[in-house]
């Protein structure tokens, strides 16, 4: 008996140890949780007040491109009539003014169509970046157990960032197609320039209907851009307010 005593005593002791140290534990990791939940709760206010600026952003840039669309098809629709005009009077001196204003037109807009590209493409790195963002915070969600309706809120976010992210890819490829044109369209032109010849003009002819085509293009583009900004706008807003309604965990 005496043998057996302290055996006890010390398997005791080792599983009162072991059962502190599972408390502890406990602690640690409800800590951990706590500090992470703590951490996205303060975080979501942040984010939503950038995606409500940035949208903000986008909807004075959209309105600043819808007024250069505008005047930029009225220049180039004005240009046509004027080069029509000059050919039905055989005005070989009007034509080749109207030659050199086209192809400085078509030299600004490859200066601007390469900035659009530009734009396009940091367009999909900052979609890609939300998208991510999305997964993480939905991850998140799950990890954390969050309610029903947090969870799905997220799960909607990153499904429309996803639709975002490929609207964006599209944009891109497009604005990389149209800088590819136009640069073709003037090397084309370029060698028309001053011409009055029949098929010199008729050709030229084409070229400049297809810049005013490209124009009215770009305004409703620009158009539906800004009916997305605005919609994307109207969801941020509803975003924070369910947050609000709804905060974390």
């Amino acid at each position: 008996m005496a043998h057996f005593l302290p055996l006890g005593r010390n398997h005791l002791a080792v599983r009162v140890f072991e059962h502190g140290k599972e408390a502890v534990m406990h602690r640690v990791v409800l800590a951990v949780v706590v500090m992470v939940g703590s951490s996205v709760a303060l975080a979501q206010p942040v984010r939503n007040r950038v995606e409500r600026a940035k949208d903000r952003q986008d909807l004075r840039q959209d309105r600043r491109q819808r007024a250069e669309d505008v005047k930029d098809l009225g220049d180039v629709a004005a240009l046509l009539a004027q080069f029509d005009a000059a050919v039905a009077r055989g005005d070989a001196a009007g034509i080749g003014a109207v030659d050199a204003r086209f192809l400085a037109y078509l030299a600004l807009e490859g200066v601007e169509a390469r900035r659009e590209a530009a734009q396009a493409g940091q367009e999909v790195r900052e979609g890609k970046r939300e998208v991510r963002s999305d997964r993480r915070e939905l991850g998140q969600d799950v990890a954390l157990r969050r309610r029903p309706g947090v969870v799905a809120d997220d799960a909607r976010d990153l499904a429309r960032d996803r639709a975002n992210l490929a609207d964006d890819r599209t944009d891109a490829a497009r604005e990389q197609a149209a800088r590819n044109r136009l640069f073709a369209m003037r090397g084309e032109l370029l060698p028309l320039q001053g011409l009055a010849d029949p098929a010199s003009t008729s050709r030229k002819r084409a070229l400049y209907a297809e810049v005013v085509s490209l124009a009215k293009g770009d305004l409703a583009r620009t158009r539906g851009e800004q009916r997305e900004d605005r919609r994307e706008l109207r969801e941020d807003r509803r975003e924070t307010r369910e947050d609000r309604r709804d905060p974390l965990p």
